[in-house]
């Protein structure tokens, strides 16, 4: 017995030769229209005279929305120039899911569009959490080598999901491309809008997130985050009984001739102290000097300074990577 395979292949559609743009911007095949609520949309046509000679815009489906076009829904019209142009206004306000379809006498088939009506602000149409929890005001925390996964609330009937949005950052000076990784990659449109966020161990600084859609018709910023590294070395010196971190370079710090402390405190992800590590401490002034955290996360050490200005410098190992801490001292004789 011998199977016979028959090959199947598909009728290309009569439509292929058209082109249409929205806004100015062409939509690829098999791609959704985009319109904005509460303001024109242009809609254009271009498209063989073997096809259409004229064409007419019908509303197949208006999801609920009042949505008013010029020339009207279901008008007959003719080309300008060689293009078949509309202006299309959706109410203000509320979001969903349209179908434009496109009749012509010269086909029978008819060119049929799912179409997706949302703001322009991509806010109106998602709530961005952070493992579970919706961005606040104020920003989130990252800490170095700390995964978050970031997800969506849809607003607006789960109008968004599925579609192809795309996540980025942006820095501010101190970060660069590398500091924040994602899973999927930044920048990559991704219709399962989940991200996998994690920064690196050893950099610090602030960042926006900016979540989009393609060709950026719809946007969304974050208020801005903290970068924070994993593990953070801090010097300390004792005031009114009390340890307190000192200001980091280009600060300087006054202090009196004598003062005798190199105290560092290794604190983790959650500023919790992490004991039993080693510290090592370079100062201008003299050799450098090594000890163990306590149960407080503190090394101490102590060098006596006179009149001048130093340099200290203090590293820790952990996780296979340098943290260090650095400090600018102005020593007088009060």
């Amino acid at each position: 017995m011998t199977a016979e395979l028959t090959t199947v292949t598909a009728a290309a559609s009569p439509w292929e030769p058209a082109t249409l743009w929205i806004n100015g911007k062409k939509v690829e095949r098999g791609a959704k229209l985009v319109l904005l609520r509460g303001q024109e949309n242009e809609v254009m046509v271009e498209a063989p005279l073997e096809i259409a000679r004229e064409l007419n815009l019908g509303l197949a489906e208006n999801g609920g929305l009042t949505i008013e076009a010029l020339p009207k829904f279901g008008e007959w019209i003719k080309p300008v120039n060689g293009k078949f142009t509309w202006k299309i206004r959706p109410e203000a306000g509320k979001s969903g899911r349209v179908t434009l379809v496109f009749f012509s006498r010269e086909v029978d088939e008819v060119w049929e569009h799912l179409s997706l009506v949302i703001s322009r602000d991509l806010a109106d149409e998602v709530t961005v959490l952070l493992d579970g929890v919706a961005i606040p005001a104020s920003g989130v925390d990252f800490h170095g080598g700390v995964t978050k996964t970031l997800t969506l609330s849809y607003k607006n009937a789960e109008v968004l999901k599925g579609v192809p949005l795309a996540l980025d950052w942006i820095p501010d000076p101190g970060l660069v491309t590398g500091d924040l990784v994602s899973q999927p990659p930044l920048g990559q449109p991704s219709p399962t809008h989940v991200w996998k966020l994690t920064g690196t161990q050893v950099k610090s600084g602030t960042f926006k997130l900016k979540l989009f859609s393609e060709g950026e018709t719809t946007v969304l910023l974050t208020p801005t985050n903290r970068l924070l590294e994993r593990y953070k070395l801090r010097f300390l010196r004792v005031i009114d009984g009390e340890y307190v971190e000192l200001p980091v370079p280009p600060a300087v710090v006054q202090i009196p001739m004598g003062a005798y402390f190199t105290h560092v405190r290794v604190t983790g992800p959650d500023n919790s102290p992490i004991s039993g590590v080693s510290v090592t401490v370079d100062c201008s002034a003299t050799s450098p000097t090594t000890g163990i955290t306590n149960a407080a996360g503190i090394m101490y050490g102590t060098v006596g300074f006179g009149v001048g200005e130093y340099e200290l410098s203090a590293v820790s190992t952990l996780d296979g990577k340098p943290y260090t801490a650095s400090l600018r001292l102005d020593v007088r004789n009060w």
